[in-house]
């Protein structure tokens, strides 16, 4: 068991630094020490965890099963050891949370407050990234929940909650637009615009709409929310975002946001997500129900 335990940590180790040399230098042992470890490893469960190639070491299907478990393992192992320390009065559960951009500025972290008020004890780490980095955090075992933006159909996760994130212009306050209930994009293009890039949602929403619109002009773009609306600050033009990008600004008064009313737009949705198959703690859920709770106001999808 012992010389087991030793592999899979020195397997560990090697799948996250891609290479047997550098794994042994953070172990501080010969690299033909890992490499026969890693291969006792192999041998025991009859599978290749690594395709061997001249640029070093992936992770094959295999590993990767393997790797998600052990992360898993670990997780799970972390929370035994929670609910023991628990037994004696201190909680020191860890919820680790995973999340689009957008949704760090007010949602999550305005729901792991509403947490920590009611479970003082509780500590969250939030992970910043795309949807793409959120959905591998939850397969890979690494986050808890997750927060993406159109989330693919088939992915290896439960989506929990989807709501629709309205596209719209945002404009400074006092802009002619400022007033309007819903807009067109073709009622935009009579000055520069402010774009999103990729990978921003916004971006992939507004594109055959914005080319069907007509002509049009950009003032500048970016591949960051907090980028765009610095840009329009500096009064270079209306911004095409959705309303959770602003909604702080919005209700300052600073920004006003004008929903979109064209029928090409695709619209963002938002998602709530947690891993398959694995059980959930009663923190977990608390967090799950304030996120939701904390969503914005919109289009529920199932």
């Amino acid at each position: 068991m012992r010389t087991f335990r030793r592999s899979i940590h020195y397997f560990e180790r090697v799948a996250q630094s891609g290479s047997v040399r550098a794994a042994a230098e953070t172990l501080h042992i010969a690299p033909s020490a890992v490499s026969r470890s890693v291969q006792q490893l192999e041998d025991e469960l009859g599978v290749a965890l690594f395709d061997r190639t001249s640029r070093g070491l992936h992770l094959t299907v295999a590993g990767e099963t393997v790797l998600g478990y052990l992360r898993r393992w670990e997780r799970e192992s972390a929370q035994l050891g929670d609910a023991v320390r628990s037994l004696s009065g201190v909680r020191l559960e860890t919820v680790r949370v995973a999340t689009v951009e957008v949704a760090s500025y007010e949602l999550v972290p305005q729901a792991i407050a509403e947490v920590r008020r009611r479970a003082p004890g509780v500590r969250v780490e939030m992970q910043i990234g795309d949807t793409a980095l959120v959905l591998e955090s939850i397969a890979n075992g690494s986050a808890d929940i997750g927060i993406t933006i159109n989330m693919p159909k088939t992915v290896p996760a439960r989506s929990l909650w989807t709501m629709m994130n309205p596209l719209g212009l945002v404009v400074p306050r006092g802009h002619p637009l400022a007033r309007r209930r819903s807009v067109q994009l073709a009622e935009c293009l009579g000055e520069p615009l402010v774009l999103p890039e990729a990978p921003l949602a916004a971006r992939a929403s507004i594109h055959r709409a914005l080319e069907a619109a007509g002509p049009y002009r950009v003032a500048a773009s970016s591949n960051r929310i907090v980028g765009i609306k610095s840009l329009v600050r500096a009064g270079l033009g209306p911004a095409l975002l959705i309303k959770l990008d602003v909604a702080a600004e919005v209700r300052s008064g600073e920004f006003s946001f004008i929903p979109l009313d064209d029928a090409l737009i695709e619209h963002p949705y938002l998602s709530i997500i947690a891993p398959r198959g694995v059980n959930r703690t009663a923190v977990i859920d608390l967090l799950i129900e304030s996120l939701r709770k904390g969503m914005p106001r919109g289009e529920f999808r199932a």
